[in-house]
């Protein structure tokens, strides 16, 4: 499994230290990375994207005006270090679920001769007679012990009308007997 390299504007926004960490977070680096080696990159990834974090909410209180600037003019935003926070944030996550993986028993995948195997038993299965099958055949339509299904509807009896009302008129005669008591 291949992740796609760095995009030029996670290049743009990532130091030359942090390009290197995140490269290592990605396949087929990551997979060849032993146990501590992928122990001891998480932790530097998880304190580089809190740094990131943290100078990007400072810059954003600095743009907005609600705190006072950490150096001798006040940010204009914060958009450089919010990226650069994402895509480190990106980079912990690809490593935490290595360890995971790593840490749930392996590969989750199932190999191909293994589907192979189940694909020829469920086609085994299937040329099996099936039961709900007469005779290894569907019903025939023209089959005199076939249920006919559902009747049409002038072939129902009814003893009310359709509308749920007492007679055939509906609910009208009953409006309007009720508008005349008044």
């Amino acid at each position: 499994m291949s992740q796609d390299a760095a995009t030029p504007e996670e290049q743009r926004a990532l130091s030359k230290d942090e390009q290197d960490l995140a490269d290592r977070a990605r396949q087929p680096a990551l997979g060849a990375l032993s146990d501590k080696e992928l122990s001891d990159l998480i932790p530097l990834l998880r304190d580089r994207r809190n740094r990131a974090r943290d100078i990007s909410d400072r810059q954003g209180r600095e743009a907005r005006g609600k705190a006072d600037p950490a150096g001798a003019n006040p940010a204009g935003g914060n958009e450089g270090t919010r990226s650069k926070a994402d895509y480190l944030n990106a980079a912990l996550d690809r490593a935490m679920a290595e360890r995971d993986r790593r840490q749930s028993g392996g590969d989750d995948q199932v190999s191909q001769a293994e589907l192979s195997r189940r694909a020829m038993e469920m086609k085994d299965d299937a040329q099996d007679q099936n039961p709900m099958m007469e005779d290894g055949a569907p019903l025939h339509p023209d089959d005199p012990d076939a249920d006919p299904g559902k009747k049409g509807m002038a072939q129902t009896e009814r003893n009310t009308a359709p509308s749920g009302a007492l007679d055939h008129a509906g609910e009208g005669p009953a409006r309007e007997r009720s508008r005349m008591r008044r």
